[in-house]
């Protein structure tokens, strides 16, 4: 079976060079420009791509690529556990805004990006399905939020009444998400870096503050923040969730909810279940 695991571009060349230190490896020609290097161990072929991506055909592979991960990232797993959250559905008139967070250990975090794991906006239905049950039997913890419309529209006038927007909405559930996962943790002495992907440093810090007090805390928000593994599992999760409302949605109405134009779906009665109809009449003005 065919998977693909995506590392960072600078890890290519260690990753090339720890591969090459095993006696079982055989080094091979190149098949295009793109490839860093490509190997066969036994019957089976590893090829790493100047991208980060490294393809491999035989999950008999997966243990060799979650060692050599390892190898390479040990002196960044400064921590005991990682917490990582995303949303989907912000910007979308349809269904609701989910926000997942996931927490990992550092042999989660590897073995999860060994399985596939990465920006849900990198795979299909079916991959997401899978991996999403994968992560939550392969995580310390987990929490999903999602915000029908019918409630979005609610707290989205409420917002909008107090000057604030959409983003004040985000901070909101990521803090959640994240507060749900943390009052789980007992250890006060445990390490924890919760990492968000960056939409507004400051109105997540205002909500943030009340966590990031301790010292056994630390808090990175940063620009494509699916990158990191913690972060893309938190991003299928709440990929999936939504993608279930949506599946639930459609058969509780007869239609497909995601065929229908805006246009269409606004003349249902039901329509304030399934479009975020004052977000979207505030987008139009």
């Amino acid at each position: 079976m065919t998977s693909v695991v995506k590392i960072e571009q600078d890890e290519i060349i260690y990753f090339k060079a720890f591969l090459s230190s095993r006696s079982d490896v055989t080094l091979l020609d190149k098949k295009s420009d793109y490839e860093s290097f490509r190997v066969k161990i036994n019957n089976y072929t590893i090829v790493g791509y100047d991208t980060g991506n490294i393809v491999i055909n035989s999950d008999e592979l997966k243990p060799i690529i979650n060692e050599i991960l390892y190898e390479i990232r040990k002196h960044k797993l400064n921590f005991d556990i990682a917490i990582g959250s995303d949303e989907t559905g912000k910007g979308e008139w349809l269904g609701p805004l989910t926000i997942a967070a996931v927490a990992l250990n550092p042999s989660q975090i590897l073995y999860l990006q060994g399985e596939g794991v990465k920006d849900s906006k990198e795979l299909n239905y079916n991959n997401i399905e899978t991996l999403s049950k994968t992560i939550k039997n392969n995580s310390i913890n987990y929490h999903v939020i999602s915000i029908y419309p019918i409630e979005f529209n609610y707290l989205f006038n409420q917002v909008k009444k107090e000057g604030k927007n959409l983003n004040d909405i985000l901070a909101e559930g990521h803090y959640t998400a994240i507060n749900t996962i943390m009052n789980k943790i007992k250890n006060t002495n445990t390490r924890i870096r919760i990492t968000i992907d960056e939409f507004d440093r400051v109105k997540t810090n205002q909500k943030m503050i009340q966590l990031s007090n301790q010292s056994n805390i630390e808090i990175v928000q940063k620009p494509r923040a699916e990158e990191e593994v913690v972060v893309a599992a938190a991003s299928i999760l709440a990929k999936r969730e939504r993608d279930k409302i949506l599946d639930e949605l459609s058969v509780k109405y007869e239609i497909d909810v995601r065929s229908l134009s805006q246009e269409s779906l606004m003349l249902k009665t039901y329509a304030d279940e399934i479009i975020k109809l004052d977000y979207v009449k505030n987008q139009i003005k």
